[in-house]
């Protein structure tokens, strides 16, 4: 009997929480169109958007959708590998020598905008980039002494 009593609460449970679904239908249906293969999505509800936080290809991603389901940004967190040829040339011609730590890709109706870490023995080196590879320094950081 309390093996049953157990088993119905854990239905209930998952019943409800899987139509407590903070995400509109509409939304859903987007991202699945565009997203078909993504499993472990992590969905979240802000006062006027959706934040959808998930893992492809080794790149992690966040995207934001408005109520009605439009796309307002994308964030993409990624190595070097995954950064287009062109800024990995620009990055490696105007910062020899340093290596890069990790990027951070923000995309929005009109902007294309990279933050890309460096490093080397000594600093960080936190560097903006816009789509065309215009570069600059935003900020360098001395690393603590081990």
């Amino acid at each position: 009997m309390k093996k049953m009593f157990l088993l119905l609460i854990m239905i209930s449970a998952a019943t409800f929480s899987f139509a407590n679904t903070p995400v509109s239908e509409k939304v859903l249906k987007i991202f699945r169109e565009v997203y078909p293969n993504v499993e472990n999505a992590k969905w979240y509800e802000n006062e006027n958007s959706y934040e959808v936080y998930f893992e492809k290809d080794d790149v992690k991603c966040r995207i934001r959708y408005d109520i009605g389901g439009k796309l307002l940004s994308t964030t993409r967190y990624y190595s070097e590998n995954t950064l287009a040829p062109f800024l990995r040339v620009k990055v490696a011609q105007k910062f020899k020598g340093k290596k890069v730590f990790g990027i951070t890709e923000l995309t929005t109706e009109d902007q294309l905008f990279y933050e890309i870490i460096l490093e080397d023995d000594k600093h960080w080196y936190h560097v903006h980039s816009d789509g065309l590879g215009q570069m600059t320094l935003a900020q360098k950081l001395n690393k603590s002494e081990k």
